[in-house]
């Protein structure tokens, strides 16, 4: 076997570790619910939460008042917002508090909204795990800290239209500071000169008053004689 053969299949051994790589660090609904389970069972306000089957579990919570069963109906891995740069991968937990009185979410809509808050996860696909709403807004928190929105994703957001926008408006402001001198300095030019021929013109009407005066002088000068 040559070397250009040798290096054909390692590369293709390589790939193929790669792709097995991706498809397993894929978020799974098993995976979901698995940390799922691990939030509601961890979570203070919990006193009890046994699994009795598949999706089925013995609940009880201090969050409000509530004993009895806990059934997930439905399961969701929504990546619809996973292409963008600063996506992210949600997963929902539907859920069932078994036989709740009718009037439950009137008075207790507070404290159920809260404790919801733990039945949506987001996934983290640099480490390959799901986080709760507080671990994933935390991190990101920490990460907008690290890295500024205007130092860091403001350009990377819109790259390279954004930059050629910018750099335009500072061309357009450098220029509209230029124009306002010129402008200034004929609005300067065009003040004087019409200064200029005020006086002028007021030189000519007092001339044009004395004149008149001597003229009124000699005649009357003439009609005396």
């Amino acid at each position: 076997m040559n070397k250009f053969a040798k290096n054909v299949i390692l590369f293709s051994f390589l790939s193929l570790l790669f792709v097995s790589a991706t498809i397993c660090a894929q978020p799974t609904e098993k995976g979901l619910i698995l940390k799922w389970e691990n939030i509601q069972r961890t979570d203070p306000k919990t006193k009890l939460f046994e699994k009795i089957e598949e999706r089925l579990y013995k609940f009880k919570t201090e969050q409000f008042p509530f004993d009895g069963e806990l059934r997930i109906l439905n399961v969701i891995i929504d990546d619809r917002m996973s292409d963008f740069e600063y996506g992210y991968i949600m997963g929902i937990i539907e859920v069932e508090l078994v036989d709740l009185p009718e009037d439950f979410h009137m008075k207790y809509s507070q404290s159920y909204g809260l404790w919801a808050q733990n039945n949506t996860l987001y996934y983290d696909d640099k480490t390959n795990e799901w986080l709760s709403s507080k671990e994933y807004f935390a991190k990101t928190a920490e990460q907008a800290e690290k890295y500024p929105f205007w130092t860091g994703s403001l350009w990377s957001f819109a790259d390279p239209v954004l930059i050629i926008l910018v750099i335009f408006l500072i061309i357009l402001l450098l220029f509209s500071r230029k124009a306002q001198k010129v402008n200034k300095k004929y609005m300067d030019s065009a003040l004087e000169s019409t200064r200029e021929s005020l006086e002028i013109s007021q030189k000519a009407l007092t001339l044009s008053e004395e004149s008149n005066k001597i003229l009124k002088e000699i005649l009357e000068v003439l009609k005396k004689k």
